[in-house]
């Protein structure tokens, strides 16, 4: 009751404050409305998380209509689920109420990047089912074989929503339900059935969760973009990771200088096809904590590196006394180093989208919810109640339980430093009212809510409701407050992912779809020059401008914005 309350008073407080055109918030909402309006996912947008992410936003927008505030409303209601099942688990695995309790309350507070909230609430809902399987007694056949099925389940739904999640946690169940073969409370033959048992419940209901929208996709067919997810997954990882070793070796092996005879001759020839710069957003270097490179970056880099601490300990922690305890003969699922893994594995789960692909302050706070949970967790369990302790296991306790609270502190200031955290500080300066389409009614800075304002009715003056209005690199926010749609398959574009003829294609689709508005934020997406639309794509600006009428420009602080129409002459309203 008191964490729902909290939730209710410290995200109501500020619901309606800060529009961000490029955040999550205009994707759900802008592919959830073109989803209403027949588009096919993957065939005609791209969804980038997978459709269980949208569905409910599409059922939800049924009952309200397109509306910015109540999608926000309802990924405020994920974190406070969230925040029920991090009070919960800690609650179990600690014994203490008041210290769930206490977690509960942090997780109301640091919910997580807005609009991101599936992913701290899937991370928890898993780690809930496994630490709620290894509290059932094997023996009890009926209530092992029912906590099975509630944990696949979730699993099959966090599938839906975040594959790679999934995937990350079906290897955690399948170890754990390997290690039942270890259980010293069953025979050998039950082990056994429970292992096979087991694994066949839990990859039937996953099966069971997925044949609706299998049957759903199917009439619309785009079923084997369902079935493809994980192959999908695993090829963009792996491209993911060829791209992070490349850089990587790239940062560290330049080539030599060529010989002057050998420049000379390569003057003369035809010069190489411009490469361009892919590189995606970088992860702050370690040594950033001690140098002088600003307070924010000193932050970003000590919470980038600083979760290794207690993954590091846990981790090891738990593997040698679960191995003391297999040689020991001695080991059963409900021991403290199962419990320690299975909450550093089930923090994991999140981290690496953070710490390889996209190290910044928005995916690391949709990282640290589960983290906070997992920490709390496993600290708490270095104080068994009605346990003797010893002064080395006080001290290393102790150690850790402020090291944490440090982390923490850090944490927390860092996020209420700026609201793609997703916390209240959106609020904080932010008084002058911006109207839009769609629900988009909040409070924002003034030159924020100017800016917004001005995109506003240039989009209305240039462009009919019939008509396409298409923005790069990744401002959906614009289509949805100015209710205008988009061809566009794909809405968010970089350096690093645009494919080889992405820039013919555009162009190509703007000779076809001849989009009545056309708008372009120059801003450094990946945080470096080659990153700015106008330089990695050239080609495509340089048409804009040939072809359409600059109408307006906005000096904004990421970058230049520029609107460019079809024609000078505005539409009558």
């Amino acid at each position: 009751m008191l964490i729902v309350a909290a939730a209710l008073a410290y995200y109501g407080s500020y619901l309606r404050y800060w529009f961000n055109p490029h955040d999550e918030g205009g994707t759900v909402c802008l592919i959830a409305q073109r989803l209403m309006q027949g588009e096919r996912p993957w065939a005609d947008v791209v969804l980038g998380y997978n459709a269980g992410w949208f569905y409910p936003i599409v059922g939800l927008f049924h009952l309200t209509g397109v509306n910015y505030l109540a999608a926000r409303a309802f990924f405020f209601a994920l974190s406070t689920i969230t925040a029920l099942l991090g009070c919960g688990i800690v609650t179990r695995v600690s014994g203490s109420r008041w210290l769930g309790l206490a977690v509960g309350l942090v997780l109301v507070v640091l919910p997580g990047s807005q609009f991101k909230n599936y992913i701290p609430l899937a991370e928890a809902a898993n780690t809930a089912c496994l630490i709620h399987l290894i509290h059932v007694a094997p023996a009890l056949r009926r209530k092992w074989f029912t906590a099975i099925s509630l944990g696949g389940a979730v699993l099959g739904l966090t599938a839906l929503v975040r594959v790679e999640i999934a995937i990350f946690f079906a290897i955690i169940w399948a170890l754990l339900l390997l290690l039942v073969l270890l259980d010293k409370r069953l025979a050998l033959a039950q082990r056994s059935a429970r292992l096979l048992g087991g694994a066949a419940l839990l990859a039937a209901v996953v099966i069971a969760v997925h044949v609706p929208p299998y049957i759903y996709f199917r009439g619309l067919g785009v079923e084997s973009h369902l079935v493809g997810q994980v192959p999908n997954w695993l090829q963009a990882l792996r491209s993911g990771l060829q791209d992070q070793v490349g850089a990587a070796t790239n940062a560290i092996s330049l080539p030599p200088p060529a010989p002057v005879a050998v420049a000379e001759a390569a003057s003369a020839t035809p010069p190489p096809a411009p490469i361009i710069d892919r590189s995606t957003l970088r992860r702050r270097p370690i040594s950033d904590i001690w140098n002088h490179v600003g307070l924010r970056n000193r932050l970003l880099a000590f919470l980038t590196y600083a979760p290794f601490a207690g993954f590091g300990v846990f981790f090891l922690g738990g593997v040698f006394g679960f191995a003391r305890r297999v040689w020991r003969r001695e080991f059963t699922l409900g021991e403290r180093p199962m419990k320690w893994l299975l909450l550093i594995g089930g923090s994991l789960s999140t981290f690496p989208q953070f710490f390889f692909f996209r190290p910044d302050r928005p995916h690391l706070s949709e990282f640290m919810p589960g983290y906070i949970l997992a920490m709390a967790g496993c600290t708490a369990l270095l104080w068994p109640r009605g346990e003797k302790r010893s002064r080395p296991q006080t001290l290393v306790a102790t150690t850790l339980a402020a090291f944490f609270l440090a982390h923490l502190a850090v944490f927390a200031f860092f996020a209420f430093q700026h609201p793609s955290a997703g916390t209240i500080a959106s609020r904080f300066g932010r008084e002058t009212k911006f109207v839009g389409d769609n629900g988009v009614r909040v409070r924002d800075f003034k030159r924020q809510a100017t800016t917004h304002t001005t995109i506003r009715d240039t989009i209305l003056a240039h462009a009919r409701p019939e008509d396409f209005v298409v923005c790069f690199p990744y401002n959906p926010g614009y289509n949805l407050m100015a209710n205008r749609r988009t061809y566009v398959r794909n809405v968010y574009v970089d350096n690093a992912t645009h494919d080889p003829d992405w820039a013919a294609q555009t162009m190509r689709e703007f000779e076809e779809k001849r989009p009545a508005v056309i708008i372009i934020d120059d801003r450094a997406i990946n945080g470096t020059p080659a990153s700015r639309f106008t330089r990695w794509a050239a080609p495509v600006y340089d048409y804009v401008k040939i072809h359409y009428a600059r109408v307006a420009e906005i000096q904004a602080p990421g970058g230049r914005i520029e609107i460019y129409a079809k024609s000078f002459t505005p539409i009558a309203p």
